[in-house]
């Protein structure tokens, strides 16, 4: 199967974490790939490292990178220190999905997590094509879930299940940071 949990609210990750402890506690191996991301900078690794049958990996790098597009048109978002997207973010991708298709041919996770994947796509790090291959290559035999805003047409209308967050209302908007332990 193939889940998709998408839109602009909070709890996309969140959820597929949650659905990776279930599946773990069912005896399943979970892998959860992180994109655009650093796991040692997240909350949640301290504790998925600690369990056993849930693996996870990332690709990316410290900070928040958006299309230097995105910045053109919303240079407000500097001063948040958005930083326009490199090379470098490129090539993370690509290693990270290379690194999904070396997990997937294996076929020891019953569950795999791309998590982020759908801002990876919409931001044109990954091709839309590369993804639906994996997933119709190993989708009889893994469930995937796949996290983030912006998630492509093709994908959604491969997806067995999506759920949409809805931000409805966020301490954001009134200047309030990030909090570590809750929202990273």
């Amino acid at each position: 199967m193939v889940y998709v949990y998408t839109g602009d609210g909070k709890g996309k990750t969140t959820a597929a974490i949650g659905a990776g402890i279930r599946a773990i506690g069912a005896g399943k191996k979970v892998l959860m790939v992180q994109f655009l991301k650093v796991k040692e900078l997240t909350s949640e690794y301290k504790i998925i490292q600690s369990l056993d049958g849930f693996d996870i990996e990332s690709f990316g790098r410290a900070g928040f990178y958006v299309p230097k597009e995105y910045l053109d048109k919303n240079p407000e978002a500097k001063k948040y220190g958005v930083k326009p997207l490199s090379d470098i973010d490129y090539k993370f991708a690509c290693d990270g999905i290379d690194f999904v298709y070396s997990k997937a041919k294996d076929e020891i996770y019953n569950l795999i997590i791309l998590d982020e994947i759908c801002v990876a796509l919409s931001f044109g790090l990954i091709d839309t094509e590369v993804v639906l291959n994996l997933l119709s290559r190993y989708r009889d035999n893994i469930h995937f879930i796949l996290t983030g805003r912006n998630c492509p047409e093709e994908i959604l209308d491969t997806a067995d299940l999506i759920t949409e967050m809805k931000d409805v209302k966020h301490y954001f908007r009134k200047g309030i940071k990030a909090v570590k332990g809750i929202d990273f």
